[in-house]
This record gives C-alpha cells, sequence and structure tokens, in this order.
C-alpha cells in the first residue's frame, strides 16, 4: 500500500465486504484499473472528477476527506 487514499479505499471496501473484482464490476473498470487506485499507482486526487466520485460514492465516501489528509470543515 503506497498512499493513504488507497489505505481508505481498500479499508472501506473490506468494511463493505467487496472483493476487488466486486467494486471494479459496480465501478464498470477492470479490476486492474481499480487496482491502480487502491495500490497507489493512481491517486484519487488526480483521477477524472466522474471515476472518483463514483468510487466514492460506491464506497459511500465523503470526497473532501479522502483526497485532504487532515480535513477541517
Amino acid at each position: 500500500m503506497c498512499n493513504r487514499e488507497g489505505r481508505i479505499l481498500r479499508d472501506r471496501r473490506l468494511e463493505l465486504g467487496m472483493t476487488q473484482q466486486e467494486a471494479a464490476l459496480e465501478l464498470g473498470m477492470s479490476i486492474h484499473q481499480y487496482q491502480r487506485y487502491e495500490y497507489g499507482h493512481h491517486k484519487l486526487s488526480n483521477c477524472p472528477m466522474r471515476i472518483g466520485l463514483r468510487i466514492c460514492a460506491l464506497f459511500e465516501l465523503d470526497p473532501y476527506d479522502v483526497i485532504f489528509e487532515n480535513s477541517v470543515r
């Protein structure tokens, strides 16, 4: 696990009882594309907004909290 964003995605996916394959299928992407985000090869903060929002919606995450480490509201 290379980065904080990837850890958040993995931890939330596991909390929801999903496999990487199930997450990728729900997101409409290949498992390899999904793994790039979870393993930290691609950062969620740098991905197209549409993809980032789909990932956050699937995992019921606030995009702001995922992207910004010490978010204060």
